[in-house]
Order: structure tokens, then C-alpha cells, then sequence
């Protein structure tokens, strides 16, 4: 464990450490419970401001060598199905405009990085989820910052994770709202009529998360179709997503790499 960053935290309000004692517990079962209530629990303001600070100044000394992701992509980010009818809402077209910054260009002295592999962590989610969590595998997807300036956007879509895990870094003046339409599919069925229902510009079901900066957000990414609407203003979004999985060795599929780092990399 790196000891400095127990400093990063409000300890406080959030014990992580240790683990197993009834105030470690109590937290675990509040976020628990609302993940399975309500598909979505935000953490809120688990990091320092001073922490972020420092992050938002990390994430700028590697910005120019993100990837300027500008995408057209279905909702379920895989290759378009062309036995589908063109309006299938499998095949409607959604625009991303971000720049992702990947694992691999972040550093370890990174408060970030720190973050990402810090022990205690990773057993708190493990506790909330109900199994053990292991770094993900990718190289690149493992930890990234998602980057939107004026006018940048991340379109419709489902995450190929069940879970997702972000911490919003730094909120831009206005806009970059995390919307949700709340478990709208499941295993067995995409329900795709309700779907293109949302596709098409139907504002029914969907939810607005107040994510603020210094928030975990933990998001059942793959049943809830999630988008962030368009930045406005000079001050950049930094949002980090924290990809853990439940076995070891879990890469992102060719066609996501693709997408959002420019190339593709399995190890």
C-alpha cells in the first residue's frame, strides 16, 4: 500500500481503512443496497479538493497525447448489423467527440494511478459488488480519463462492463450531465422498442446523476443506456474510470480499443 494515499480521502466520512469494522460495513451496505435498488449509488465527495487538484493538473501534463476519439457508433458499440433494417435501433447512429487518455500514458506517480491500485479501495468495491475485483487487463482501458471541452459529447450507449466505476475529477462550467435511462434492458431481453422510444428523442425514464467532483459514481453501465450531454464553456471535464473485473486477465474487445484509443492492443 502506498501510505500516502490514505491521504486522499475524506477517512472520516468514508473508513475504508480498515476494513471489517461495523462503520466499513455500514458504508458497504448503504451503497450496496442503492446499487440494487436503484441501478446507480454515488459516493459522494470521497477525495480531496487539494487531491483533485492535483489530479486535474496530472491530466493536463498528458493531455496532448490522448486520442481524439470522434466516433459514430450504434448504442451497443459493436459492429453495425447489416441483416438489420437500417432505423433498427441497433443500427442508430450516435456521435462521440472526447479525447481519452489511457492507462498506459499514466504515470504511477500519478495520484491517479495511485488511486486505481490502492488496496483498500478495491476491497470496499470488492464488498459492495459481492465478489472479489481484479485490475483489468487492458493496458489501456484499465484506468483512463475521459477529456470533453466545449462542445464534446459521448453519444448513447451501454458499457461492455456490468458495473462501471468513475470519479468525476473536474466539472466544466456548464452542460456534461451524466443522463440514464435506469435498467432498460436486461440479459434476456434489449427491449428494443422503448429504446428507439429514447433514440428518437423520447425524454421519458430518463435521469439526470449529480455527479460532482470528488464523487465515485458506481453505475450498472451495462443495462442502463447512459450518455453526457454537451460541454459548454472553458473549463475542461475530467472524469476517470476505474475498470476493475471479477477474474484477472479481462480485456475490452478490438472494436471498443478501436473507439476510444485509436488502436488496438490484446496483450
Amino acid at each position: 500500500m502506498n501510505p500516502s494515499t490514505n491521504q486522499y480521502i475524506d477517512l472520516d466520512r468514508f473508513p475504508f481503512v480498515p476494513s471489517g469494522t461495523p462503520e466499513w460495513q455500514r458504508l458497504v451496505d448503504i451503497h450496496k443496497n442503492a446499487l440494487e435498488a436503484n441501478g446507480a449509488s454515488i459516493m459522494k465527495g470521497v477525495i480531496k479538493q487539494d487531491i483533485l487538484n492535483r489530479m486535474a493538473r496530472e491530466a493536463d501534463i498528458v493531455l496532448p497525447e490522448s486520442y481524439a476519439c470522434r466516433d459514430s457508433h450504434n448504442p451497443f458499440l459493436d459492429k453495425d448489423d447489416l441483416s438489420l433494417p437500417e432505423d433498427h435501433p441497433r443500427r442508430q447512429k450516435q456521435s462521440t467527440s472526447l479525447n481519452s487518455i489511457p492507462y498506459d500514458i499514466i504515470s504511477p506517480s500519478h495520484a491517479l494511478h495511485q488511486l486505481y491500485n490502492w488496496s483498500p479501495l478495491k476491497e470496499f468495491l470488492s464488498a459492495v459488488l459481492g465478489h472479489k475485483l481484479y485490475p483489468m487487463a487492458d493496458p489501456m482501458a484499465a484506468l483512463t480519463i475521459n477529456v470533453m471541452e466545449e462542445g464534446q459529447n459521448h453519444g448513447w450507449h451501454y458499457d461492455e462492463s456490468q458495473v462501471t466505476i468513475t470519479l468525476m475529477i473536474q466539472k466544466p462550467e456548464s452542460g456534461g450531465i451524466f443522463e440514464c435511462v435506469p435498467d432498460l434492458r436486461n440479459e434476456d431481453n434489449d427491449k428494443y422498442f422503448k429504446l428507439g422510444s429514447i433514440l428518437g428523442g423520447a425524454e421519458d425514464g430518463i435521469l439526470s446523476l449529480p455527479v460532482e467532483p470528488g464523487d465515485i459514481l458506481i453505475f450498472a453501465g451495462f443495462y442502463s443506456l447512459h450518455r453526457v450531454t454537451p460541454v459548454a464553456g472553458n473549463k475542461t471535464r475530467y472524469v476517470a474510470t476505474l475498470c476493475y473485473k471479477d477474474r484477472p486477465g479481462v480485456m475490452n474487445s478490438p472494436e471498443v480499443q478501436q473507439i476510444f484509443y485509436g488502436r488496438v492492443n490484446q496483450g
